[in-house]
Parts: C-alpha cells; structure tokens; sequence
C-alpha cells in the first residue's frame, strides 16, 4: 500500500471512530409531556437512569408540558430521526387525537414504538364510609335510579373514558363531574364532596395506605399487586375480557434506522429487567410492563379501538 493511500485509509478510519465516539457521548433527549414531579415524570427519570446504563449514552429527560402531550409529540416529530430524541408516549397519545380533532398526531404513522414500559392501574374509588364495598353492589343499587356522582380530571381523560365504560356496560348513568387536573379529586372524594371517583393508582396509594378511601375496581389486565383483593373491570359480570390500563412507552419518529430502533429496544428491554427499578416503581404504584416494540404495537390496536368505541357510545368530545 503507498503511503499517500495508506494516509488515506486511516485517515478515513479515524474519521469512522471519531463519529461513532461522538454519537455515543451525544445526550439522548427524551421527551415527556407532562410537568416535572408527576407520575410520567417519574417513570421517565427512573426508566430513563437505566436506560442511560444500558446504551453508555446520557439520557436527559425535557419536560414539554401542555395539550395533554401533544406538544411534547408535535416537537419530536418536527425534530430529528437520527434517534437523538425519544419520545415517551401513552394513552393520550391514542386517544387525544379520537376527541380533539385539532390534535394532528397519528400514533401509528408517525412513531415507531421502541417498547412498552409500564402500565399503571385506575381505581375507581369511593369514602372509606361508603356503603359499596365491589363494584356490582354500586352498579345493582345504580340500576334502581339512583342519582350518583364521579369525578374525573377533566372532560376526554382516560379517567372519563372509565367511567363511561362503566355506565355503557353496566347500564347505568352516573353523571360525570370534571375537573381541572386532578390534584382536588381525592380531597373532594375523601370530604365527601363527590360520591366517587376514578384515580390513577399512584395518586391514590397514600389515601388507601391511610384508609381514607377504598378501591372497588380496578382497571389493568392483572389485579394490582399493591391491591390483590380489589377485582379488575374484566372479572365483573358485563365486563369480561376489558381491561382499560393507563400505559406508557418510548418510541422514536417514523424513519429512524431499523438499527438504531433495535438497540434500544433491547437497551430498553434489559434496562426494565432491574430489580431496583422495578421496587421503585411498585412503591409508586406503577407496574412494570415490558413489551418489544412489535408486541407493544400490537397491544395498542385493541387498546385504540375500545377508546373509540367508548368515545362514540359517550359522545365525547373536547373543544
């Protein structure tokens, strides 16, 4: 080899091992759409330190709060698909677009999942001195005409869709009461103020561990570990086989190389297998989920169809 091609060769390998070293000190962005110090928050850092680990890459989480995540989807997908940026979507990223028409993002065309990680239970709840006890002695007694609150964080939330499952299913016609976000509602709840309410299992842990409010259903394909004698909506008469979970995954923008897809897949993957991580969150009342990127795709489908089914059957709409 002449020295002049041989300057050539290593030049160019240099080069090669100067971008590939570049790329893995770059910071991965991972985008959130909601405030720090809530629950998506958390499940982010904490996914987030270990997916760090897993790719020798650092993952900084960006809060991009606002349209219930929408705007945090809009800037991933005007962003990059070279994998810098992941996205860190879930429910509302299915089924804001089914009530709002405004909202111009398309789960399926837009994103590749990388995978699901957790999932986190509702719990549709009531005062600790309520009479009602399951599920189906509230629905027997509401079949009878009685007048029945429950309050939800607002009109098209996933919370609302719960209960309008309820009402579908069950034949009955309790009134929703929404509010804005949810900070208020297991206050309300415990002060009597509303006869019930459909929470987020993470919001409602220190309220159940002070027994202030009990759970009568609960809303995942498994009972919750952290509530084992509360039955899951699909074990109630009316319901079999539904389940309604909040869930939560990453993905990257439609686009992005198979390969890099795959790694962090498999990062992500290895990242949830972490005993520590997966106490954390279980404290929090969050379950680890994971699902490879085509199973999680897969999961969805099904997913998005029972919120369009209950979205229509209810009517719902947000402005």
């Amino acid at each position: 080899m002449t020295s002049k091609l041989y300057t050539r060769v290593a030049s160019a390998a240099a080069g090669l091992l100067w971008s590939v070293a570049a790329v893995a000190q770059t910071p991965i962005s991972l985008v959130v759409g909601y405030s720090a110090g809530g629950s998506a928050d958390y499940v982010a850092r904490v996914v987030g330190e270990e997916l760090s680990k897993k790719l020798s890459r650092q993952v900084i989480i960006e809060n991009v709060a606002g349209a219930s995540g929408m705007l945090a989807a809009q800037k991933v997908l005007s962003g990059s698909n070279d994998g810098s940026v992941i996205y860190m979507g879930g429910t509302d990223t299915v089924l804001v677009p089914m009530v709002n028409p405004k909202a111009k993002v398309d789960w399926e065309k837009d994103f590749v999942p990388i995978g699901r990680t957790t999932t986190v239970p509702m719990i549709f709840a009531v005062p600790v001195n309520s009479p009602y006890n399951t599920l189906s002695d509230l629905i027997h007694d509401l079949k009878k005409g009685k007048d029945y609150l429950y309050a939800v964080p607002g009109i098209g939330t996933m919370q609302h869709l719960y209960g309008s499952l309820i009402n579908n299913r069950g034949k009955v016609n309790m009134v929703h009461v929404p509010y804005r976000g949810g900070a208020q509602i297991a206050t309300d709840l415990v002060g009597g103020q509303v006869d019930s309410a459909v929470l987020v299992l993470s919001t409602a842990m220190p309220f159940l561990k002070d027994g202030k409010i009990k759970a009568l259903s609960s809303s995942d394909t498994i009972r919750a570990p952290q509530l084992p004698h509360v039955k899951r909506i699909g074990e109630e008469e009316g319901f079999q086989g539904t389940a309604l979970p909040l869930w939560q995954g990453f993905f990257l923008k439609s686009g992005t190389a198979p390969a890099t897809v795959a790694a962090y897949e498999k990062a992500l993957i290895e990242a949830l297998g972490s005993a520590a991580l997966k106490a954390k969150l279980a404290e929090a009342g969050i379950t680890v989920a994971p699902m490879k990127g085509q199973e999680f795709k897969a999961f969805i489908k099904p997913q998005a169809d029972l919120y369009r089914d209950i979205v229509r059957s209810a009517k719902i709409t947000v402005d």
